[in-house]
């Protein structure tokens, strides 16, 4: 007896061992294996963005809808799923050790929605201009077809295109031209765009070239200071007939205008009253607000501050000091820890971590070329046939320093350092066809220190079919460049991003940004400024 359980165990024993010996150790990670699928149809979705939070990774799915996560720690996760034309959604699974998870998700379809902007939305040719532009853009998710109603104006006002269909994110430029000959007397119209069930208001105004304006505004800036929210304004009739205005433009949110438009007696005066509301202002605030009377702009500097400081543009000597040359200036970007523009309208964003250093007043961003970063602005900025750029740039080397990209990806107005010199591209064919050429003449700028730049350009104003680009450096002009048109291969096709430093791909070549800052950059879109204009700018070191 004795010696059967003495064997007896020593089976057991062995059996044991043996089984401690060849079992597979514990699985310490678990996974997550996911199909993906139609709510409606039931069908399996290709593409989807997954993403696992914590982690960050993210994996699509394959054709039949499926993916995975695997040899995940255990713990709490978060799937966010995302695809084109779909809601986002997003699912929670607890990772078990060893364990693998099993998940079906149905994605909805997104509501067909297209949301439409015009800037500008107000159009004032004034007594000498004859074509100005909008820029159609389309923020939904749908394509929308849409079209101009000129009303009884057909006459003496014409629109490039009365129609057309605009995909979801992207723009579309139209041109307007004025015949004089058909006006008698100033004129304020309202025409509007139909897209998508609705209308939008565009207002345009011309006068005659003979005409002169009555419309006198005081004062011409206004600063809220740290805790005011309402300050006015005084519109005068200075003419012997009665004036009509209007405001003009866009106008930020933060402000309200009250009335926005109105009559004025001669010799009679109206009070403007300027609102802010400062919640939607941040630390320090600038934006302007534009009046017209048809004839002619005036445009009112505001101002704010919340935490007691300056105003941008200020100084200890001038607190509250106020910006320079604002007629025309579509986007500034002063770029003090964003990339944002200061008039809420154009905002950019950072690509490959550009750096904020030390700039001209304030901060600057800083590009690498090892980083290839870069400042993506997701808006054409440049949509018209006359503009200036303005900005200041330190240790500027060869390379690229900004570029506008088309609907097409074809790329226009691309600056750039070739051989210590500016080379400026306005027209697809000359960027695809002649790229060695057009380059300013000028002396040594890379010499570390901070210097202001300025290029204005036009087409067809100054000579026929030809771009005229004039650089001035440090307030003086130093070189001109033109750039005759030969094809109109993409040259209708308005850009649709504006990018500042990271690689710009020329068909056959490619130019990539040097180590070099940038700082106060600002952007007319339809104005050539003069000389003086830009020397006021770099006198202010904005």
């Amino acid at each position: 007896m004795t010696k059967f359980f003495k064997t007896l165990i020593l089976s057991v024993v062995t059996i044991l061992s043996f089984s401690a010996c060849s079992e597979d150790p514990e699985d310490s990670t678990g996974n997550i294996y996911g199909l993906v699928i139609d709510n409606i149809t039931s069908d399996p979705l290709e593409g989807v963005v997954v993403k696992i939070v914590p982690g960050g990774t993210s994996t699509n799915t394959y054709a039949d809808g499926s993916f995975e996560f695997i040899d995940l720690q255990p713990g709490s996760y978060t799937l966010q799923f995302s695809k084109s034309g779909y809601a986002q959604t997003s699912v929670s699974v607890d990772v078990i050790a060893g364990v693998n998870h099993p998940i079906s998700v149905q994605m909805h379809k997104s509501t067909q929605v297209a949301e439409i902007t015009i800037n500008p939305s107000s159009l004032n040719f004034g007594t000498t201009q004859t074509q100005l532009n909008i820029t159609i853009t389309n923020n939904g998710n749908a394509t929308a077809e849409w079209s101009l109603d000129l009303g009884e104006n057909d006459a003496w006002l014409k629109a490039s295109q009365v129609g057309g269909s605009i995909q979801a994110g992207r723009t579309q430029s139209v041109t307007f031209s004025v015949d004089r000959n058909f006006l008698a007397s100033t004129t304020s119209v309202v025409i509007n765009l139909h897209a998508f069930g609705n209308s939008y208001p565009i207002s345009v105004s011309c006068a005659p070239a003979n005409a002169s304006s009555s419309m006198l505004i005081e004062p011409s800036s206004i600063n809220f200071g740290t805790d005011l929210t309402s300050q006015t304004i005084t519109i005068r009739n200075v003419g012997k007939q009665a004036l009509t205005w209007n405001t003009t433009g866009n106008i930020d949110n933060a402000i309200t205008v009250s009335p926005d438009k109105g009559t004025v007696a001669p010799g009679g005066n109206s009070v403007v009253v300027l609102s802010l509301d400062r919640s939607l202002i941040g630390e320090s605030y600038i934006s302007t607000v534009t009046f017209t009377d048809g004839v002619s702009e005036s445009t009112v500097v505001v101002s704010a501050n919340n935490s007691g400081g300056n105003i941008p543009g200020g100084d200890d000597n001038n607190p509250g000091g106020s910006l320079v040359v604002t007629n025309g200036l579509t986007a500034y970007y002063k770029f003090n820890d964003s990339f944002d523009d200061l008039n809420g309208i154009y905002d950019g964003f950072g690509i490959n971590d550009p750096t904020f250093v030390t700039g001209v007043s304030g901060q600057a961003v800083k590009f690498s070329k090892a980083n290839e970063s870069a400042c993506c602005i997701p808006y054409g900025l440049i949509n018209s046939k006359a503009f200036t750029i303005s900005f200041w740039a330190k240790d500027l080397a060869d390379g690229l320093i900004f570029y506008s990209k088309c609907n097409d990806n074809s790329n226009r107005f691309v600056l750039s350092m070739d051989n210590g010199n500016l080379k400026f591209i306005c027209s697809v064919s000359a960027n695809k066809y002649d790229y060695d050429n057009h380059r300013f003449t000028h002396t040594k700028i890379n010499d570390g220190q901070w210097h202001h730049y300025a290029i204005a350009s036009d087409y067809s104003s100054t000579t026929y079919n030809t771009w005229t680009s004039v650089l001035y450096i440090d307030g003086k002009k130093v070189s001109t460049l033109t750039e005759r048109l030969t094809s109109n291969l993409g040259e209708s096709d308005y850009p649709n991003e504006f990018v500042i430093g990271g690689v710009c791909d020329n068909y056959t070549h490619k130019v990539t940004c040097s180590n070099f800052s940038m700082d106060n950059l600002r952007v007319y879109d339809t104005r050539v400024l003069t000389a003086q204009e830009i020397k006021e700018i770099f006198n202010a070191q904005q």
